[in-house]
């Protein structure tokens, strides 16, 4: 059973049909993109566990649970788990820093980890007081949404009651958190646990579209930390694994490298990471982690065949404008490139394409791998310029980030 059907999840559901298993999709909503790659859909919010359980009273065939690319139905994966006496259920406090901003910032305090100034709490005036004593500009967020729904920049003090009323209309719990931005590279590590020990991670070089929504438009593999850097993140991912209890399973962490050399996590998930970043793992590294994730959560062997890293990347297929799409032009083109190792398209001609203002607005990613860092570049350029989105009310190309 997967929690969810995004576009994100689209890769878990396919090589878990690869792998022999039937798949069951968890989403309230019949139209989400993974829903017409699972063999079953159940239309049950992935927030009410208890709904579940009663819908699939009686079945003996569930192996396992899982939730990739959202925190989202974290909590239900946890329940199910207990409920259905899975192998390693997933522990409360895994959930919590998982689903809750704050919870994960002190939690690297706790640890002595690097850390940034953050205050949060419900929106009002002793949230913008606290907040007026933090260094300028900021990123105010949900303390409980990802895929870059509900971040707002803000530039002032100024602007910090404006910004919490763009930002809470994606928060469920009615919470924000407000940081201080952090100039620096942004990465993400992508991590596997194995019986309480991280026995393998992945580090991407995460590019960013500009202010003010700074939502993930590439990933780069494999990504270079300064050796020191990545001493203390191998430390810092056994840390926090002890101190959550958690086991098994997949961890996704992003993480800005700061000027002064310190890596400061930002946020994680247990679960796996969304944008093709497993099928961008298994072209560089070898490492199959979706097929880990199932055998984690069936209780099965996990294996890791790996291969000296090869240059890889994401490219995330987006508009800056929305419309409805009339058609793509240049696919047959894009799926004879050399270079290109998959390509997924979330947008049907007609429907209406909004603006990449927030991940679950992508229109498709494609993974291209080469033999250096210049051909994967050059690669990604070439695909730009092949592949088009034409919308129906410009008649034209919209770029992509």
């Amino acid at each position: 059973m997967i929690l969810g059907g995004a576009d994100g999840s689209v890769s878990t559901y396919e090589r878990a049909r690869e792998l022999g298993f039937r798949t069951l999709c968890v989403d309230v909503r019949p139209g989400a993109p993974a829903v017409a790659y699972a063999d079953e859909y159940l239309q049950v919010s992935v927030r009410a566990p208890e709904q579940i359980a009663a819908a699939l009273d009686g079945r003996r065939d569930l192996a396992g649970v899982l939730c990739p690319a959202s925190d989202v139905g974290l909590p239900a994966l946890a329940w199910l788990t207990r409920h259905w006496g899975m192998p390693d259920p997933l522990p409360a406090a895994a959930v919590a820093a998982s689903t809750d901003k704050p919870v994960f910032r002190a939690l690297c305090d706790r640890l002595g980890l690097p850390g940034y100034r953050s205050v949060g709490g419900q929106p009002g005036p002793e949230l913008v007081h606290a907040a007026q004593q933090l260094r300028f500009p900021a990123l105010v967020k949900p303390v409980d949404s990802s895929g870059s729904r509900g971040v707002v920049s803000c530039p002032g003090p100024g602007r910090l009651t404006t910004a919490f009323t763009e930002s809470l209309a994606f928060s469920p719990s009615g919470r924000l958190v407000v940081e201080e931005h952090l100039d620096g590279s942004h990465f993400t590590i992508e991590a596997l646990v194995v019986d309480g020990r991280v026995v393998f991670h992945a580090v991407t070089e995460r590019t960013l579209t500009p202010p003010p929504f700074f939502v993930t438009s590439s990933h780069l593999l494999p990504g270079e930390l300064p050796a020191d850097a990545e001493l203390r993140l191998i430390d810092a991912l056994d840390l926090i694994c002890t101190e959550l209890g958690y086991r098994s399973g997949p961890l996704s962490l992003d993480a800005v490298l700061g000027r002064d050399g310190q890596l400061y996590l930002i946020e994680m998930g247990a679960r796996m990471g969304g944008n093709g970043l497993a099928e961008a793992i298994a072209q560089c590294h070898g490492a199959d982690l979706i097929a880990a994730g199932i055998a984690t959560a069936t209780g099965g062997e996990v294996r890791l065949d790996l291969h000296q890293p090869q240059p890889t990347l994401v490219h995330v297929l987006a508009s800056d404008r929305g419309g409805h799409l009339s058609r793509v032009d240049g696919v047959e083109d894009v799926l004879a490139m050399p270079e290109l190792a998959g390509l997924h398209l979330f947008a049907d001609e007609g429907s209406y394409v909004r603006p990449y203002d927030q991940a679950g607005h992508k229109l498709g990613y494609a993974v291209l791998t080469a033999g250096s860092v210049p051909e994967l570049l050059a690669a990604e350029n070439a695909l730009r310029g092949k592949l088009k989105f034409l919308l129906r009310e410009q008649d034209m190309a919209v770029p992509l980030p």
